[in-house]
């Protein structure tokens, strides 16, 4: 009988784990403030000015014969 017991435990517990985990991840959370906001800002500028700029470190301008939307390093042509 404690054979039967333990195996009717397993899915027990995966239902109590399932539980849980959906109320863990449906959670109410709160409204970000200001200074996470700037925050957040503050590093997609940073991320968005790594982008931007070329691998020799000059600021990148824009083709106007390219695609729309790329940038192009500038390059000094003698």
């Amino acid at each position: 009988m404690a054979s039967i017991a333990w195996w009717w435990a397993i899915p027990a517990a995966a239902l109590i784990l399932a539980v849980l985990w959906a109320a863990w991840h449906t959670r109410t959370r709160r409204a970000p403030g200001m200074r996470e906001t700037t925050e957040h800002f503050a590093q997609y500028q940073a991320v968005l000015t790594r982008v931007v700029e070329s691998g020799d470190g000059s600021p990148a301008r824009h083709n106007p014969n390219g695609p729309q939307g790329v940038a192009t390093a500038r390059r000094d042509v003698p």
